[in-house]
């Protein structure tokens, strides 16, 4: 009969190697002139327990009646895109997929055009009054 250590053993290689990003974003890409592989950000947790115990004997009951067990396993996972490998026969590079820190960039210097224009515009307009 299998132990529990050999079924959190089984639960956890078979989630494993079903939370890859292999699972999530498909295989790699294989052109004539490179090869693209995804590349992922996978978090898991897995929890299980089991236990054992005894209640009183009632009378009239078997002895067996009164042992019990059980036990489970469970678990969850999320995965999220981080980019892609771009290998090439004379580079790889990673591609992120991430473009937050640009967007912020430009965000930021919109807005300090925006204000610098309107400071200029103030002093054309004061210098033509």
């Amino acid at each position: 009969m299998p132990t529990a250590q050999d079924f959190l053993q089984t639960f956890a290689n078979q989630f494993t190697h079903n939370a890859g990003a292999r699972t999530v974003f498909g295989e790699p890409i294989v052109l004539p002139y490179a090869t693209v592989v995804p590349v992922a950000r996978v978090v898991y947790g897995l929890g299980g327990g089991f236990g054992a115990g005894k209640r009183l004997h009632k009378p009239g009951e078997d002895e067996a009646d009164t042992a019990g067990s059980g036990g489970g396993f469970g678990g969850g996972g999320m995965a999220f895109p981080v980019g892609v490998l771009d290998i090439r026969p004379k580079r790889t590079r990673f591609l992120p997929t991430s473009r937050t820190r640009h967007v912020l960039l430009g965000v930021a210097l919109g807005f300090v055009l925006t204000r610098a224009l309107g400071l200029a515009r103030q002093v054309v307009q004061e210098k033509t009054a």
